[in-house]
């Protein structure tokens, strides 16, 4: 289970490059619980979402532990 502390930091502290924090920013996005709490659809629909964004949003929660939690969530 992912410590809640990681939940709260931001992608940056997380290991994620700049970009990736940057495009997160441009989403409304800033820490691992904003993407658990996100709405995909809305997220999808805003013009700053990419495909190849959204892919490293997810190897980030996989590698969090938190994928599975996400994908339900979203169901």
């Amino acid at each position: 289970m992912v410590e809640t502390s990681k939940l709260n930091t931001k992608f940056s502290a997380l290991g994620m490059n700049q970009l990736f924090a940057e495009q997160a920013g441009r989403l409304n996005l800033y820490t691992p619980a904003d993407m658990m709490s996100a709405n995909l659809a809305l997220l999808k629909s805003n013009p700053e979402f990419t495909y190849t964004w959204y892919a490293e949003m997810l190897e980030l929660l996989e590698k969090l532990e938190l994928l599975r939690e996400f994908q339900k969530n979203q169901l």
